[in-house]
């Protein structure tokens, strides 16, 4: 007889000590893919306040992106670092370009709202993305499986 994977994402969940953010299929190992990221050369596009006109400055742009599910209440907030290895010294920044799609047969809904976080210190910035989940009548989607991908400026920092 197998164990039901529901079951086994629950006996995990009590000795991690915190839900898991992953569907119960997943978990047949104890390390799973969890998010897939690349850096790559390209342009910011800075606009001054007063003076029309952009300067174009070359960037280094991070594209990660992720799987996860919403909670019982419909939401996950996580922040990026929990799915990409980030160097260190970094300086996220906007613009930030977030979108999540829902991995299931049936309809749903999810939106999205982000916010940098520098955790007091500015080297060390991040970005905490929150997803909701809603069925076609509008109310929360608990447990809803989606995949998410975020692009965003990673400014290199010289010390």
């Amino acid at each position: 007889m197998k164990d039901d994977p529901e079951d086994v994402k629950k006996q995990l969940e009590a000795i991690a000590g915190r839900e898991l953010h992953v569907e119960a299929a997943q978990l047949k190992f104890l390390w799973y893919p969890a998010g897939v990221y690349d850096y790559s050369d390209g342009y910011v596009a800075l606009q001054n306040v007063i003076l029309p006109g952009l300067r174009c400055n070359a960037a280094r742009l991070l594209d990660a992106s992720g799987a996860s599910q919403t909670g019982p209440d419909g939401k996950r907030v996580f922040r990026l670092s929990e799915f990409v290895c980030l160097p260190q010294q970094r300086l996220l920044s906007e613009p930030v370009n977030v979108l999540a799609t829902v991995h299931s047969t049936n309809p749903f809904f999810v939106t999205t709202t982000h916010s940098l976080i520098d955790q007091n210190d500015i080297l060390r910035s991040d970005l905490e993305i929150t997803v909701c989940g809603w069925d076609s009548n509008g109310a929360p989607a608990p447990n809803l499986a989606f995949h998410w991908r975020c692009r965003v400026h990673s400014a290199t920092i010289i010390l």
